[in-house]
């Protein structure tokens, strides 16, 4: 091999080896957790949103679907305030997560019943979601939006179940059922 080609050679080899390792030091994307409340429902049970509130932490998060901020309210004036009746009449439908095993950026969508409402996914998370955690009994992921397409279901209240490989990163739409 000439001296010529055996740099050539290096060159590219030396190209090969360090293009994957930019790949691994590249950031990884931030988390972010959001937060969405059910302020409607059309006719046809398509649930209507408010915009999302986010914040970098999980915890965050659930502190703000929690009311922490309503600690510093005590007593009767507790219940006559419009904003806390329905803080306290709304409940976690379901928490959506773009990784496995309930893990990575999460959107939790709160309402006040599971009484099959559905959720037409963003364009942030359409096509997302892997895993989710259920706050009614039934969850039904839908591969496109409106309820239609293949659909795979997340059960049991208070647990976190993944989402079959096949409908993995393929939800456009989930509805909220009771059974």
């Amino acid at each position: 091999m000439s001296l010529g080609r055996g740099l050539a050679f290096v060159s590219l080899v030396g190209l090969v080896v360090a293009a994957p390792l930019a790949v691994l030091a590249a950031p990884a994307r931030a988390e972010s957790h959001c937060v969405v409340q059910v302020v409607g429902q059309e006719t046809d049970g398509e649930l209507l949103l408010g915009d999302p509130n986010c914040f970098e932490s999980f915890g965050a998060a659930a502190a703000s679907i929690a009311g922490v901020g309503l600690a510093s309210v005590t007593g009767p004036e507790l219940f006559g305030d419009a904003s806390v009746q329905v803080a306290l009449s709304q409940f976690t439908l379901g928490v959506h997560f773009d990784a496995f095993n309930g893990v990575g950026s999460s959107i939790a969508v709160v309402g006040s019943n599971c009484n099959g409402g559905y959720w037409n996914t963003s364009i942030a998370w359409s096509n997302r979601i892997s895993s989710s955690w259920n706050g009614c009994p039934r969850l039904r992921h839908y591969d496109w939006a409106n309820r239609s397409g293949a659909s795979a279901d997340t059960t049991g209240v208070g647990t976190t179940d993944n989402l079959p490989l096949i409908m993995s990163n393929r939800t456009e739409s989930i509805a909220y059922l009771g059974s």
